[in-house]
């Protein structure tokens, strides 16, 4: 079956909450169908409670409901009860509908999943890129943009910040006034596409962009829509202008050179994905594209990659004396890991790459190195080094992840830089630390340059720790 959102009154099932312009109203991913049928949820997991489901009301009529695969907690002689999910498998529910002494009998089956748990937590920038990439919503190809994700929180989706773009020197990344852009939040559509399905179950406008001059718009949805965590779901930008082809505006993302599957080593491809559909075309996707997006959830919740810039027009030396470093203090909690994952590329020569763990004095904590074989030479890549120890990254301490190699070999690394000074929230940057080189050893040690200026804290190297 499938879903909808809506703020229509069924036989008192409506719930309220919030108040004022943020309040919300919903029915949890239900849907109603051809008259008679049973109306509920497409998917559920283990050890959801008090799923609604209904048939149509009908003055006279008697109801009896039963199911395999869950439990009916409550009456079962109304024309709506909610039901307990079971094991993984299948929740078969019946109801026989009696009227004028005519026996009807609906039945409806629906998958039940195992609980959503969140993958193996990673610690640090997570993200790659070679460059940015923009998509035109409209424009004259007509464009619609779908950004994938995978909610990480059962909540309600309050508002999303996205990254709008557009140049008055390159051709195509804007025309007139930039459009008026509706941001739709639909469900998945459960098939190997994964692509947009069903009616809106959230919606927002925001025109007048250009003159707005707001590239980073914090978009907030007067209606919010209640997710399900772990389900996929689209945030869909379509432009309503009445001259879609002439007024635009673009969407820009990262975009990777190199077509890796997973194109992010910390992210399904399922999970987070640029889509777009031409006109009335089919959706395809965009490969290479990582959104930059940030969800915000009605629990305090966030999720979304806000890196967007990326420095590889700047790339630095790490041979001899040249090396680069990630250097940060920890917030929050400590943090296990056997693993570090880095991003760089092979210029010339065949000695190893050393990654060194270290306290923010030296002292060392690990240490290992990569076969120069192993690392692509002239495209970057990620590059991962199994330690043979567990170690702990304390809460409140400072380290450095140093890369360096003998002078006879190069490699090179460039930063990515975080949305942090463009609203965006720490929970989809790297907030501890900031990318660093030095061309003469330890003493040397400076911040990122880019556009002239130097010494910058605003870049992460392209790294992760992994437990």
């Amino acid at each position: 079956m499938k879903s909808i959102r809506t703020a229509v009154l069924v036989a008192g099932l409506l719930s309220w909450g919030g108040s004022g312009a943020n309040a919300w109203a919903t029915i949890t991913e239900a849907a109603i169908l051809n008259t008679g049928a049973i109306t509920g949820p497409n998917l559920v997991s283990t050890g959801m409670a008090n799923i609604l489901v209904y048939v149509r009301t009908q003055p006279g009529a008697r109801y009896a409901w039963t199911i395999t695969g869950g439990t009916i907690p409550g009456v079962t002689s109304n024309a709506a009860v909610v039901f307990n999910a079971g094991a993984v498998g299948t929740v078969t529910l019946q109801c026989t509908v009696t009227l004028a002494g005519v026996e009807t009998v609906y039945a409806q089956e629906i998958p039940v999943i195992a609980k959503y748990t969140q993958t193996l937590f990673t610690y640090g920038s997570g993200f790659g890129a070679d460059s940015l990439a923009n998509t035109q919503v409209g424009g004259p190809n007509a464009n619609v943009v779908s950004y994938r994700f995978q909610a990480k929180h059962a909540s309600a989706l309050n508002s999303v910040r996205v990254f709008f773009i557009w140049s008055m020197q390159k051709l195509g990344y804007q025309a007139g006034a930039g459009g008026t852009i509706r941001v739709d939040v639909q469900a998945d559509d459960g098939t190997a596409a994964h692509v947009p399905t069903g009616p809106v179950l959230a919606t927002l406008t925001y025109g007048n962009i250009l003159a707005q001059n707001n590239y980073f718009p914090l978009l907030t949805f007067p209606y919010p829509a209640v997710l399900r965590g772990g389900g996929f779901y689209h945030l869909v930008f379509t432009n309503i202008d009445p001259s879609p082809t002439t007024e635009y505006v673009s969407l820009d993302t990262l975009y990777t050179d190199a077509q890796t599957a997973p194109m992010q080593p910390g992210v399904r491809d399922i999970d987070f994905a640029v889509l777009v559909r031409s006109g009335a075309g089919a959706w395809k996707p965009r490969n290479g594209f990582t959104p930059t997006l940030e969800l915000d959830f009605a629990d305090g919740g966030v999720q979304g990659n806000s890196y967007l810039e990326v420095w590889s027009t700047n790339p630095k030396t790490i041979s001899g004396a040249a090396g680069v470093r990630e250097a940060f203090k920890v917030s929050g909690p400590s943090r296990f890991f056997s693993k570090v994952a880095v991003r760089l590329q092979r210029l010339a020569g065949t000695s190893p790459l050393t990654l060194r763990v270290e306290l923010a004095d030296g002292t060392l904590i690990q240490e290992g190195t990569v076969a120069a074989e192993t690392i692509l030479q002239g495209v970057s890549d990620w590059v991962t080094l199994p330690f043979p120890l567990t170690s702990v990254l304390s809460s409140g301490v400072a380290y450095n992840l140093v890369l360096s190699s003998p002078a006879d070999t190069q490699y090179s690394a460039f930063a990515i830089r975080k949305g942090k000074d463009k609203g965006f929230s720490m929970g989809t940057y790297f907030p501890d630390g900031y990318a660093q080189f030095t061309t003469t050893g330890d003493a040397g040690w400076l911040g990122w340059d880019q556009w002239g200026t130097p010494n910058l804290k605003t870049g992460d190297l392209q790294f992760m720790f992994i437990p």
